[in-house]
């Protein structure tokens, strides 16, 4: 019978600190603003934030809409991208869906 060592088990989680979550600043109203749609291309997020868009839009005069897909969940959104869609709208909604 072949001699077996110890069994090892991995931990897969982060020994980081993250740094504490900080909310950015939040207009008064969206009153006059454009939104952004930020969709990771998971099936349905488009939908879910064009839902979400049209709640919005039922409660405030909103000036606009700017959507941006940015391909793909598996990867974090390029700065450009991130920094393109900060030029186009006043504030911006990310949303994941299945």
């Amino acid at each position: 019978m072949p001699a077996h060592g110890p069994i090892v088990t991995l931990d897969p989680r982060d020994e980081g600190d993250p740094a504490p979550a900080v909310l950015a600043p939040r207009p008064a109203t969206l009153d006059g603003k454009i939104i952004g749609l930020f969709a990771n291309n998971k099936p349905h997020s488009q939908e879910l934030l064009r839902m979400i868009a049209d709640v919005i839009k039922e409660r405030y005069d909103i000036k606009g809409i700017a959507e941006h897909n940015k391909g793909g969940h598996q990867w974090p959104a390029r700065p450009e991208d991130l920094a393109a869609m900060a030029q186009r709208c006043h504030v911006a909604i990310h949303a994941t869906a299945e």
